[in-house]
């Protein structure tokens, strides 16, 4: 499903436009007590600091893998940030010599951008190949440099993709007499706190292991795994994952492939080169997350 924020007319129509998939970021503290949570600072004041800190430090790099990546990040206004995510790759140029032409190697950065805002604790994803193949590695990597970056303050940093829950229902409905398997992980509690039952289950899981995410697995070989629509926590559990807190698979007897949280997230284009930051990018931007308010049904009323 695409949402476009085309309400800016000709002009964004003859900008290059590129897909940006929605994504909500979770907090996870840790339960060892560092002196800032002792001093009762909350984990978003932690997040909050840690993205403000950029404008002294500039950018923050880590070497994680195997490769080298680096960040930038200005604040554009008191919940929004606009964030460069860059990774180090390296290739071959051919360079002519008295001898013939020589391959040499040089490293070269790919970025996307990211915008942030953290009231939502929404992080726009620019879709791009040269960071990952795939959205769901593409997210699942930017969330473990982010986290590694994040270990000082006892934080663990973790992304889901939105998607529209009903993806789930329709799913499930078009398929449900031959239900294989459903694989649902659930985020630690954090954001969603209004999604009672599921918090609860989360914060005792939490309080005992001190994990940072819980996995379900249903699986029937025959297909005949009984799903039903009108079970209360398992609504909440697809509200709670489509909402970007977790994610969900299905798979069954004729589709091997399945079905997943991450096949139809929310897209919203923005122009290639809004990280300039001009006036009309301002108004882009301003555009996508008033759009992301409409779309988002726990989006928080300011």
């Amino acid at each position: 499903t695409f949402y476009r924020t085309g309400v800016l007319g000709e002009q964004m129509m003859l900008e290059k436009q590129k897909d940006y998939f929605a994504t909500r970021y979770s907090l996870i503290p840790d339960s060892q007590l560092d002196f800032e949570s002792i001093k009762g600072i909350s984990k978003e004041t932690k997040f909050m600091n840690w993205l403000t800190s950029f404008e002294a430090e500039k950018k923050k790099e880590l070497y994680y893998r195997g490769t080298n990546y680096t960040l930038y990040c200005k604040q554009l206004s008191d919940d929004c940030f606009l964030m460069s995510f860059a990774k180090e790759l390296q290739e071959t140029i051919g360079e002519k010599t008295d001898e013939g032409i020589h391959d040499t190697l040089i490293n070269n950065y790919k970025k996307c951008t990211i915008l942030i805002q953290t009231q939502n604790q929404w992080m726009l994803i620019e879709k791009s190949s040269d960071i990952s193949n795939g959205i769901e590695s593409q997210k699942n990597l930017i969330a473990n440099v982010i986290s590694k970056l994040l270990e000082s303050k006892n934080l663990c940093f973790e992304l889901g993709i939105m998607t529209e829950k009903n993806n789930f229902w329709t799913y499930v409905s078009t398929n449900k007499d031959c239900l294989t398997d459903i694989d649902i992980t659930l985020s630690s509690p954090n954001f969603l706190g209004g999604i009672k039952s599921v918090s609860e289950f989360l914060h005792k899981t939490k309080d005992i292991y001190n994990n940072t995410s819980v996995d379900i697995h249903l699986k029937n070989k025959e297909g005949h795994l009984i799903i039903d629509p009108e079970n209360d926590f398992l609504q909440d559990v697809v509200r709670y994952t489509s909402s970007g807190c977790g994610k969900w698979k299905i798979k069954t007897t004729t589709d091997k492939t399945g079905c997943s949280s991450s096949d139809n997230p929310y897209i919203i284009q923005l122009p290639e080169n809004v990280a300039q930051l001009k006036d009309s990018d301002q108004k882009h931007i301003s555009s996508a997350l008033s759009h992301m308010k409409r779309i988002d049904p726990e989006c928080k009323k300011e």
